[in-house]
Parts: structure tokens; C-alpha cells; sequence
């Protein structure tokens, strides 16, 4: 191997290896969930298509919230769950009056809801996949 190209491969070496760590690490932040952001096109949708709502109150600084990212909202298992709804995510900052429709203590905040937006139940925090789950289908009791 020629000496003048051996810092050229070691340079190309360690840059492989850091965007491939990098790759792997942002991996896990892929959510599944097919979010709409548009309150009222996903009720008409949930309306149309006579399924029910599913709301997720959020913020950019809820840190909860982003760690749902890599966990709940990445499972396969709760993205088949959340089909049978109109999944809306609704930052609180952004819309601060959907928010107020739907009073909480906090965030993450979940709402089940009927098409036409009227509140079926809620509960307050992040969850992991299988809690989640259990109370998405009603297993658990809500705060």
C-alpha cells in the first residue's frame, strides 16, 4: 500500500464509522404513527370514516414527550393499534386553543374521542408500549 494513501483510508475509516454510529443511533427515533397535525381535516376524516380520534398533546420541550419517540411511538404493535383511529398530534404551543378544549395537567396528554371530537377518556405521561396498549383498550384505569 502506497504510504501517502495510508492516512487518506484511516480518515475514510473513522468517517464510516462515525455516520455509521450516527445512522444506528437515529434509527430508533423513527416514529411509526401516521400523525395528522390538522384538528379539524382529522375530525372530518374521523367522521367520514366513522373511526374515532385518538389526540396527543405535545410540545418541542416536553422532554417525555420526545423520549416517546424512540419507544411508543416507534413499536409496531401500537402503530396497528392506533389504525383504528385518526391519530392527531397537536402541539399545545401552536394551538393553545384545541388544547384549552381538552383541560390536562400536563403533557404528554392522551385523548380518546368520538368522531365529532367529544372526549371519551384521557390520561396524563408518557407510557411504554405495552402500557400503553393496555389502556388504549381499556385495561387500565386512567389517572
Amino acid at each position: 500500500m502506497n504510504k501517502a494513501l495510508k492516512p487518506f483510508w484511516f480518515l475514510l475509516l473513522v468517517g464510516a464509522v462515525v455516520f455509521g454510529c450516527s445512522f444506528l443511533r437515529s434509527g430508533g427515533d423513527h416514529e411509526l404513527i401516521p400523525w395528522r397535525t390538522d384538528f379539524r381535516a382529522a375530525s372530518a376524516e374521523a367522521q367520514a370514516g366513522n373511526k374515532p380520534l385518538f389526540l396527543y398533546f405535545t410540545a418541542d420541550w416536553c422532554g417525555p414527550c420526545q423520549s416517546l419517540k424512540q419507544t411508543t411511538w416507534a413499536d409496531t404493535d401500537v402503530e396497528k393499534a392506533l389504525s383504528k383511529f385518526v391519530a392527531v398530534k397537536i402541539d399545545i404551543d401552536a394551538h393553545p386553543d384545541i388544547a384549552r378544549q381538552y383541560p390536562s395537567d400536563g403533557i404528554p396528554h392522551f385523548v380518546i374521542a368520538k368522531a365529532d371530537g367529544t372526549a371519551v377518556r384521557d390520561t396524563v405521561g408518557a407510557l411504554p408500549p405495552a402500557d400503553f396498549l393496555d389502556w388504549l383498550n381499556g385495561k387500565a384505569a386512567s389517572p
